[in-house]
């Protein structure tokens, strides 16, 4: 998710329609993923998630 991002940067620089509908023409699940994303990285800055495994 993060790679389809910035690559879709190179060809949208801000975060317009166009620019996320590049992202899922990249990667199909490109919405799923970003959530997942966010969802790991707030858990992490709350203390309930570990960075890497156990």
């Amino acid at each position: 998710m993060i790679v389809t991002h910035e690559l879709a940067h190179l060809r949208e620089p801000e975060h317009y329609r166009a620019f996320y509908a590049l992202c899922c023409h990249i990667e199909p699940d490109y919405h799923r993923l970003e959530f997942e994303v966010r969802v790991y990285l707030s858990r992490l800055n709350a203390g309930r998630a570990k960075l890497w495994g156990d």
